[in-house]
């Protein structure tokens, strides 16, 4: 019993709990702008967590998710074409270093490579109900597979709990109660 509070409940671990508390709460809010905040925290959190694990392509991702969180939080003073361009490119600068500086799997670094393009492109269009469909399509089924091969709990069940997040969004917001600016 002691050694599943070690694995489970270990200082790294409750880094990534944190960082999918900020993500479970991010889908029950109205606004965009809150919205980006929480997944901005969530960023933050996931960052210092696979710093630690030396789990490099999330950790790249999720700290040029900070600035991509803050750029959309600026709203539409931040809607220029270059910012998206900006935040897409230091994603695949993150793909590049992890795989051909870090010597990450490929494949895994792929996959989330993608998941955060996509992603990115969901939150642009700025409509809720978009962003979260995207996430609950591909954003976080991909997730779910790069967190459970590099052992992040947290990850894993960040993942699990924003898709039951967004489908109980769904129901609360039904068809227009979605922020869409």
């Amino acid at each position: 019993m002691s050694e599943f509070f070690a694995e489970y409940f270990s200082w790294i671990q409750i880094i990534g709990y944190v960082g999918m508390a900020f993500a479970l709460i991010s889908y029950q809010f109205k606004k965009n702008k809150t919205y980006f905040f929480m997944q901005t925290m969530c960023a933050v959190s996931f960052s210092i967590q696979f710093a630690i694990l030396h789990s490099w392509t999330g950790m790249f991702l999720n700290i040029f998710s900070i600035f991509r969180g803050v750029i959309f939080m600026m709203g539409d003073k931040c809607r220029k074409k270059i910012y998206l361009v900006i935040a897409e490119s230091l994603f695949l600068i993150s793909f590049l270093l992890s795989v051909f500086v870090f010597k990450e799997a490929w494949y895994l670094s792929l996959i989330v490579f993608l998941a955060q393009v996509g992603g990115t492109l969901a939150m642009w269009t700025r409509n809720g109900k978009t962003i979260r469909i995207a996430q609950i399509s591909f954003i976080s089924p991909l997730w779910l597979i790069y967190d459970a091969v590099n052992g992040s709990v947290g990850g894993v069940l960040c993942e699990i709990f924003n898709m039951i997040s967004v489908i109980v969004s769904f129901f609360r917001f039904k068809k227009s109660g979605y922020d869409k600016t």
